[in-house]
């Protein structure tokens, strides 16, 4: 059985001979699962991943712009692996590629689900390596488009917490400003009433 770096470098001989193109985002080369080649109606494309990771806040039926041509696209209902692929891609791809896989869509990753028959092979460093057939099979991959370990930036490391405070509290402090503006107000009428009578006082 070979090695994993022999392997990833069978497999860029194998890309370098079919000619498989690259994403223009991620500079990573297209394939049948998750940098599946997806059209947009500029007729731009893009890999399956980068544009999920553009629009991972976005839901369906909102818009993006194409980051080639600012265009505006529509998320289609189910999310960006809905997109249409890029046929023309699609079939300049090796034979041991096989037919496109179905990616789907769960929060913030995207995932797949690997049959019995699949043998999939990538030269993408952060996605999938090698599944020999029959080995792990009706197992679901994931990839996380935001961090793993805090999706949605969860982390307390990340975040400045600011506490709400309660409203009678913030009834309080603002009594407490409106207080000293009065006792500020009272000393200036004082002050004004000793500067113009004290002295009338002191004549008489």
């Amino acid at each position: 059985m070979g090695t994993p770096g022999a392997l990833s470098s069978g497999v860029k001989d194998m890309e370098q001979e079919y000619l498989v193109p690259e994403c223009p985002i991620c500079f990573a080369s297209y394939d049948n699962v998750f940098k599946t080649p997806l059209l947009l109606p500029c007729s731009h494309t893009f890999c399956m991943e980068c544009l999920s990771k553009l629009c991972v806040f976005q839901k369906e039926m909102e818009t993006f712009c194409c980051p080639m041509c600012r265009a505006v696209v529509t998320i289609p209902p189910g999310g960006v692996p809905q997109l249409p692929p890029n046929m023309n891609i699609v079939s300049r791809f090796p034979p041991w590629m096989g037919e496109l896989q179905k990616v789907w869509m769960e929060g913030s990753k995207l995932c797949w689900r690997k049959g019995y028959d699949h043998n999939y092979v990538t030269a993408t460093p952060n996605t999938l390596s090698h599944y020999p057939p029959g080995q792990e099979e009706n197992m679901v991959i994931s990839i996380y488009l935001l961090s793993p370990a805090a999706p949605g930036f969860s982390q307390s490391a990340d975040l400045v917490m600011v506490p709400r405070q309660p409203r009678h509290h913030r009834c309080n402090l603002l009594l407490r400003n409106y207080g000293c503006i009065l006792w500020l107000f009272i000393c200036c009428i004082m002050l004004l009433f000793f500067m113009v009578f004290l002295p009338t006082y002191l004549r008489l």
